[in-house]
């Protein structure tokens, strides 16, 4: 690898660093400004084939939005409060208030 990178394929170097991009959560609302929302980040669960409304994610933790996703971390909203738009909460995220929740104060 060092004679691949620092050698005569330096060029290399710049295909990789093209490559790599942080894994992060921002959310937006429908006019596109920062929304803080508390998540729950933690181990990404297979759940394909199983039944009902499996857990995706186990030993979370809570955080609030933006936050910084580690390899094979999922996220998940912690609030009923806002839909978001996309199955996949990876990226920026368009978030949409929930017409059915009822705060409980």
């Amino acid at each position: 690898m060092k004679f691949i990178v620092m050698g005569k394929y330096h060029y290399m170097l710049y295909i990789l660093v093209l490559a790599m991009q942080p894994r992060m959560l921002m959310t937006v609302d429908e006019n596109l400004k920062p929304l803080s929302v508390p998540v729950r980040v933690g181990q990404a669960v297979d759940v394909v084939g199983q039944a009902g409304r499996p857990k995706t994610i186990t030993g979370f933790q809570t955080h609030s939005t933006p936050v910084l996703l580690a390899a094979g971390d999922r996220a998940e909203l912690a609030t009923e409060k806002y839909i978001p738009l996309t199955p996949i909460l990876e990226g920026f995220v368009i978030l949409r208030e929930n017409p059915d929740y009822q705060d409980d104060h």
